[in-house]
């Protein structure tokens, strides 16, 4: 029989206090991670019950927000509680457990997100969302007018707003590289970037995946080309992170961050900003506090926010738990299995475009596909209504549908179903 309590506590154990305490008697048990291999289906299917959205519904929209386990809202809401009770018996002594965030170095939380991302802990920072990152990084990097700064033509607000900002305020100069979604090779990718590169780029900054139709970038190899010529490279991960297993020094840029509450199923108002060590002097803090001028720790002096919920970051805290606790090796895999099932199925039904690239290293978990004669919002609402899928209309004729680890192969399936009948109308 196997140990299906033995997978919450393992989430449970690194939030430790009272807030933990009191979430690891309220989680719902699901089976050890060990067992995925020799369960197949029937582990995920029961991992799928950690996740309150209903049974009846298949949710495909983790590209905008992740579904939160179990375990995480329960660390949330036990911990709010717990604060709000107890506000009495805070006397600041260092011993006590904090009741607010934003003042703290938070090094507990921050080692677990730098082991997540292969980070060291005074390289990696904590932030609000993937935007507020990414403006710390704009903002921050002193650059002279006339620099220039490369994108792609396919950039979420989030991840290239920033450099808009600096670009009208300072006279930068923000250049798009066109990255088409019908891309059959990484190594087009490569080769827009390097013909577009010039002796006055300064900065590459891409996503790791973009939002929009679900391309994997070939980070390590642009942030090769920069390292090569002395440009800075910053990585929006805000798709990628809990999404793909991302090692940071393999990939070998100088700025990362992500919005854990997609793919890492975080809860929402979280993320993080990685810097390397060596390059962290070149980045300003836009918000300053008693530490803004401290340099001892890294990413600490970028981290001053002023109060926040504490909550939230026992929250965090507990979503790294539950994805390590499940694998994240194990976790691409499945989000790989399920995308590129999804891809292949539909792109065998008549009437049916897969906009997103079928190469294995270029697509994972996101995939833009539409139908003859439907709009991306009609599509939507038929998914809804014939099977209650919930993906996200990504344009005029698109939807983009996020396959993770709540999602099955008999959603896949529904899906290409629906996909069939509506082609056929």
């Amino acid at each position: 029989m196997i140990d299906r309590r033995g997978f919450v506590r393992s989430v449970l154990a690194g939030s430790a206090g009272a807030a933990a305490a009191h979430a690891s008697a309220l989680a719902s048990p699901v089976p050890p991670a060990q067992e995925a291999f020799q369960d197949g289906e029937s582990y995920w299917a029961h991992l799928r019950w950690q996740f309150l959205i209903p049974a009846d519904q298949a949710y495909c929209n983790t590209g905008t927000l992740g579904a939160s386990p179990r375990a995480v809202v329960d660390a949330v809401t036990a911990h709010l509680r717990y604060v709000e009770e107890s506000l009495a018996l805070w006397d600041y002594s260092p011993d006590k457990p904090e009741r607010l965030a934003g003042y703290r170095p938070e090094r507990g939380l921050r080692q677990k997100l730098a082991d997540f991302i292969h980070a060291g802990l005074d390289e990696v920072g904590l932030t609000v969302n993937a935007t507020m990152a990414m403006n710390t990084v704009a903002s921050g990097l002193d650059l002279q007018p006339g620099d220039e700064v490369l994108i792609t033509d396919k950039e979420h607000p989030g991840g290239r707003t920033g450099w808009d900002l600096k670009q009208k305020r300072y006279g930068i100069v923000v250049r798009e590289v066109g990255v088409p979604a019908s891309v059959t090779s990484p190594e087009d990718i490569v080769r827009a970037f390097e013909a577009a590169v010039s002796p006055r780029t300064r900065v590459i900054a891409v996503p790791h995946i973009l939002s929009g139709p679900g391309i994997i970038m070939p980070v390590q190899r642009l942030c090769a080309l920069a390292r090569e010529r002395g440009i800075f490279t910053s990585i929006d991960g805000a798709q990628a992170v809990g999404h793909l297993h991302v090692d940071v020094g393999a990939i070998g840029c100088d700025a990362y961050f992500s919005s854990p509450h997609k793919w890492m199923l975080a809860p929402k108002g979280t993320g993080f900003l990685y810097i390397r060590r060596d390059v962290q002097d070149r980045i300003w803090t836009l918000l300053a506090s008693s530490q803004w001028n401290n340099y001892a720790d890294g990413m600490f002096r970028l981290m001053q926010w002023g109060t926040l919920n504490q909550s939230l970051l026992r929250g965090l805290e507990a979503a790294v738990d539950f994805m390590n606790a499940i694998g994240r090796d194990r976790i691409e895999q499945r989000v790989r299995q399920l995308g590129s099932s999804l891809r292949l199925g539909l792109s065998q039904v008549a009437g049916v475009t897969v906009v997103t690239p079928m190469h294995p290293d270029l697509a994972a978990g996101l995939t833009h596909w539409s139908v003859e004669g439907l709009s991306g919002r009609q599509l939507q609402d038929e998914l809804w209504a014939r099977r209650k899928i919930r993906v996200r209309a990504g344009g005029e004729r698109v939807v983009r549908q996020s396959t993770h680890i709540y999602n099955s192969l008999s959603d896949i399936e529904a899906t290409i179903a629906v996909a069939r009948a509506l082609a056929a109308r």
